[in-house]
């Protein structure tokens, strides 16, 4: 192997932390602070989430592995729905901080590697994830039309 073949994998490294450094100030620019904190954290808990479940699997406890499998699924939806600042965000923010207090309290006694992590993560998302959906909520609610129904297909909603 020639110095240019063991150089060209370091290089692309150091490119792939400057292209996310780039695409993450583009990001924070146009989302809120504690909506753009909020998805960063989804987004590790759901990464750490999804590992557990991995290691659940390993170790035969399906039980531990439905609920870290549940978990991923509604911190997914959460992120998705703050990412678009839907009027929904809070609505599903209030059953995402639930579905969080349950699942780290029924996961405490779990002896799978990487499950305390998650439930330690559930703990410290919850209060972030009230806070940016309320925020999304307040964005959502501003940005209304006036309370005129949509149109689709050329009917009023409002007839359905």
């Amino acid at each position: 192997m020639s110095q240019q073949q063991l150089q060209q994998p370091q290089t692309q490294q150091v490119q792939q932390p400057q292209q996310q450094q780039q695409y993450q100030q583009t990001f924070d620019q146009f989302l809120p602070q504690q909506v753009s904190q909020a998805v960063f954290q989804l987004e590790q808990l759901e990464s750490e989430a999804e590992w557990a479940h991995g290691q659940a699997m390993q170790a035969g406890d399906s039980y531990t592995a439905k609920m870290l499998a549940d978990l991923s699924q509604i911190i997914h939806l959460q992120k998705t729905l703050l990412l678009r600042e839907s009027n929904l965000a809070q609505t599903v923010g209030q059953c995402t901080q639930q579905a969080l207090q349950q699942c780290g309290q029924q996961l405490q006694q779990s002896q799978v590697p990487g499950v305390q992590q998650v439930v330690q993560q559930c703990q410290q998302v919850a209060q972030t994830i009230t806070q940016a959906s309320a925020q999304v909520g307040r964005m959502g609610q501003s940005q209304q039309f006036g309370g005129q129904p949509q149109q689709f297909s050329g009917q009023s909603m409002s007839q359905y």
